[in-house]
């Protein structure tokens, strides 16, 4: 019995979990759990990242790019005659994320404009940094030269409500809607301001968006402007929006269209009229000969079928003029059954 007892012992001496292999710290447990504790930071990882990150499988949307890269253009143009001095605009940190991280990441004291998105009926987030609202107020007041003093502990003024108010409107959202419209006709409208990031939420918490950020910079000074977009906003127009290079706008390319309608109506088409149609075995078709009759179903007051390539266009009765067949037209179908609106 004790030989045994001591084979087994000298057999889990050898075995891979001997005090001689590395084993996980707590530090490294925490960090594969996404424990940021210790360092105080809220950036998530391990299997919290994993777990939570709701949004990796969202669809790309190449064209979302391209319009964002039009508003950097169109706002640098309308900052320019805004302010009245040489300004700067630039959009990076394009990213996706969810509501709830982009309030929580807006710094106060912040001025967040709440757009509505017409006719898409959704909504856009415009949030304003302290630096950027001093800045841009300094520069329309005369104090170019003056240092720009923080906006700290206090609330915003009348004067700062109106001032970005004015910049909203005058600014931001007609710049938003001239990039916007290369997919759609589509208008923001300033609807509300709000200091307090969780008086913003125009979605839940956790629904996913696309975030990002339009640096700007007035006379060697700097600040920025947040922007959020829920994804629910681009359901209206997501097949343009998955689309890798700008395509035709909606109801199509005048030119086309024009032409088309030139040149459709002096097109040439083959009419079929049916008068009856049944299915007969081969038996009785060989025993056809000359002078056969072949007794139809259908009256002689009864309309037949005409056909164009397949597709019903009318219905007509036999007629008879100048002592020839013809066709008198008693009913359309031209405007049911053409794929296309008349």
């Amino acid at each position: 019995m004790s030989e045994t007892t001591q084979i087994i012992n000298e057999d889990d001496a050898s075995t891979p979990w001997s005090e001689g292999e590395p084993s996980l710290e707590q530090s490294d447990i925490d960090n594969l759990f996404g424990d940021s504790s210790q360092d105080g930071s809220h950036r998530r990882r391990g299997f919290e990242a994993l777990i939570t990150n709701v949004v990796s499988g969202i669809d790309r949307m190449p064209m979302l790019n391209i319009m964002i890269d039009r508003l950097a253009q169109s706002m640098t143009v309308s900052m320019r005659g805004f302010t009245g001095d040489n300004t700067d605009v630039s959009i990076d940190h394009i990213q996706a994320c969810r509501l709830k991280d982009f309030l929580d990441s807006v710094s106060l004291p912040a001025m967040i404009a709440v757009l509505r998105v017409e006719p898409w009926e959704g909504y856009c987030l415009a949030a304003l940094d302290a630096r950027l609202i001093t800045s841009a107020m300094d520069v329309l007041l005369g104090g170019r030269r003056n240092r720009g003093s923080p906006i700290e502990g206090r609330p915003y003024t009348a004067i700062e409500r109106a001032f970005v108010e004015r910049l909203v409107q005058n600014v931001i959202a007609g710049d938003l809607k001239q990039a916007f419209d290369i997919i759609g006709d589509v208008d923001f409208v300033l609807e509300r301001l709000e200091t307090t990031p969780s008086y913003a939420a125009v979605t839940k918490a956790s629904g996913a968006a696309i975030m990002f950020r339009a640096e700007i910079s007035i006379d060697h000074r700097s600040g920025h402007i947040d922007f959020l977009i829920p994804y629910s906003t681009f359901d209206p127009v997501r097949e343009q929006l998955i689309e890798e290079y700008v395509g035709k706008k909606n109801g199509g390319d005048p030119a086309w269209r024009t032409h088309l309608t030139t040149v459709l109506p002096h097109a040439e088409v083959e009419l079929r009229a049916v008068i009856e149609q049944r299915s007969i075995s081969s038996a009785e078709v060989m025993k056809w000969k000359v002078g056969s009759r072949l007794l139809l179903e259908r009256r002689q007051d009864e309309p037949i079928d005409v056909f164009c390539n397949e597709l019903l266009v009318l219905r007509a009765a036999i007629a008879d003029k100048e002592g020839r067949i013809a066709l008198r037209v008693s009913e359309r179908r031209l405007a049911q059954d053409w794929p296309f609106d008349p």
